[in-house]
């Protein structure tokens, strides 16, 4: 009798074996099925994205991470977009790289000439010759008011090439600044200096990165990141990336306007924590440069709308908001 007691308990423990054996594997068939149907973490706003091209009739990218979570998605991520001026990141990089290494002082004086002013955006242009702002100003002026003056002076102090070798060795191969701004002495020339030209390259990729970075304290190093992320937040457009987002999320950031491009790019801090947000345009046929309401500022504040509120439905708030 106790032989045969301990054949069927051998029976029923073998048995007992396969159904769990049984069980794991349906139980991994299925997280397998769940991983490969279910949406793409990549993929998930590729509709949106492209309904926003047809919208604006203008090519659309996107760089789109979350800090602390984790999260990205890309659209044309690694496509290469003209800079417009946030190509001026790569200028304000290597110009604190430089002040942090004593090659230069940022408490020095720069003076304004008639020569020495530039088209476009700012307000040292219609400022009279003999003005001696700081180095310091200028950068404040570059990367807030996007002052094209400010930025020639920088450029010209720099030298391009430095700037993009400081760029490459940082990991920014798409990131490329090709020569300085038209001067306001050439506006009325015929054809036009604007026509055809060429600020700089970027890629939503790579903006996101430089931005994340910063964010992170890790461009270059803690401190540098820091000084950076001052001039980014000191008086950013909050008529772009940041326009469908209350006053109590805070905004630091980058524009960037040429004929047919529009860019926005940089961090917004809510209680879900930090999303950074590259959103670059071109190729709008639209002319009306300054206006709030071109179809390609539209399409960026609702490429970032689209993602914030979607991963800030699956965040936890914060103990406390990012400053």
């Amino acid at each position: 009798m106790g032989g045969k007691r301990q054949v069927s308990s051998l029976r029923f423990r073998v048995s007992s074996l396969k159904s769990k054996a049984a069980f794991l594997a349906m139980a991994v068939a299925f997280l397998a099925g769940c991983a490969t149907t279910g949406p793409a973490p990549e993929s998930r706003f590729d509709g949106e994205m492209a309904s926003l091209e047809k919208r604006c009739a203008c090519r659309v990218g996107l760089g789109a991470l979350h800090i602390e979570s984790g999260k990205s998605y890309f659209y044309r991520g690694d496509d290469v977009f003209e800079s417009a001026s946030v190509i001026k990141i790569a200028v304000l990089t290597e110009a604190i790289a430089r002040a942090q290494q004593g090659e230069i002082d940022l408490s020095e004086r720069w003076t304004l000439s008639q020569d020495g002013k530039a088209d476009g955006s700012g307000t040292l242009l219609i400022l009279d010759a003999g003005l001696n702002p700081t180095w310091n100003d200028l950068l404040t002026l570059m990367i807030g008011p996007s002052d094209n003056t400010a930025t020639n002076a920088w450029i010209e102090r720099l030298g391009v090439d430095r700037i993009n070798a400081r760029m490459a060795s940082l990991g920014f191969h798409v990131i490329h600044i090709y020569g300085t701004i038209p001067a306001l002495s050439r506006r009325s020339e015929k054809p036009s200096p604007w026509s055809g030209f060429r600020l700089g390259d970027v890629s939503p990729r790579e903006v996101a990165r430089w931005m994340a970075l910063v964010s992170r304290g890790e461009l270059l190093d803690a401190s540098a990141s820091a000084r950076i992320f001052e001039y980014l937040d000191k008086d950013p457009s909050r008529l772009r990336a940041a326009r469908r987002f209350g006053s109590e999320n805070l905004w630091a950031g980058k524009t960037g306007s040429m004929s047919g491009v529009r860019n926005d790019a940089g961090i917004l801090r809510t209680k879900k924590g930090r999303f950074v947000l590259a959103v670059l345009t071109d190729r709008s046929k639209v002319e009306a440069v300054s206006s709030a309401d071109h179809p390609s500022v539209l399409a960026i504040a609702d490429a970032a709308r689209t993602v914030v509120e979607a991963w800030s439905r699956e965040l936890p708030d914060l103990p406390e908001k990012p400053r």
